[in-house]
């Protein structure tokens, strides 16, 4: 059992990442907690360049698009509501109306795992796949983050990108704690030699620790540059498959390192990315 936070921007409700949410709360009987933030000044700014309005022009009348705003919300809530009452799950509903990343950043120091669906072009003002709210939740988040495509299919298959890295091993112990019921799936480890090397880091300490964990597991070396290899391979066998991930931490360094990595998979393997710290 665990608290699984999903969360949207208030105006743009997701279906599909809500069916995929279900089947994780219902699969191991938690909690499933529909989170739906708004912004009002960042709706404003919105607004004023979609009709071309100055945003200093405070004669246009806000209150009017606020209403409107709240309509939205409102049916995007009933939608959950619905979704969640017919699947049966044990569900709650959190509408946050303040500074976006502030408040999920708050609720995901009590919760087990976030999931949010990029695609839904949450506080998006670029076309970036990552946006800059996903990518400071991602390193300031005090729980596990499950990165979601537009369309999701039933887990059949996990890839657990390994670099021998302390971050990747955590994420994989991470996942495990968190997925007791995914334990038999097909699992593969991932590990990318820039060399024509077979050789798996410190090859003895993961399969020992990753065989407790796993029941069907399977090492793949594969050679070339990591972010080429790694996102050709996911492409090719992203039928019904999550990849783990250990990318983002804290510091700046570890950022500059790891971060493109992870943004480049989730942007291009279009499939559900578990990233921890």
């Amino acid at each position: 059992m665990k608290k699984i936070l999903i969360a949207f921007d208030g105006l743009n409700y997701s279906k599909d990442s809500t069916d995929f949410a279900i089947k994780m709360a219902k699969a191991s009987n938690s909690l499933l907690v529909g989170v739906f933030l708004y912004d009002s000044r960042y709706a404003q700014l919105l607004h004023t360049q979609q009709w071309d309005v100055p945003f200093r022009h405070y004669y246009y009348d806000m209150s009017m698009m606020e209403k409107m705003d709240d309509r939205r919300i409102n049916e995007s809530i009933q939608q959950f509501t619905t979704q969640c009452g017919e699947s049966g799950i044990y569900f709650k509903v959190h509408f946050d109306k303040g500074v976006p990343l502030k408040e999920l950043l708050h609720e995901s120091a009590f919760a087990d795992i976030i999931v949010i669906d990029t695609q839904a072009g949450l506080f998006n003002l670029s076309n970036d796949s990552v946006n800059t709210f996903v990518k400071d939740l991602l390193v300031e988040s005090s729980c596990p983050i499950m990165i979601v495509p537009k369309i999701t299919k039933e887990i059949k298959n996990v890839f657990i990108a390994y670099d021998g890295s302390e971050s990747s091993v955590v994420a994989m112990k991470m996942f495990s704690y968190l997925f007791p019921e995914w334990s038999e799936l097909n699992t593969t480890i991932l590990n990318v030699n820039r060399t024509s090397s077979n050789h798996l880091p410190k090859n003895r300490d993961i399969k020992d620790l990753s065989k407790q964990h796993f029941k069907n597991m399977k090492y793949k070396i594969l050679n070339g540059e990591t972010s080429e290899v790694l996102i050709d391979y996911l492409k090719k066998h992203d039928e019904q498959s999550i990849v783990v991930m250990g990318s983002y931490g804290r510091n700046a360094l570890s950022r500059m390192l790891h971060s493109s990595l992870s943004n480049k998979v989730i942007d291009h393997a279009k499939i559900p990315v578990f990233i921890t710290h």
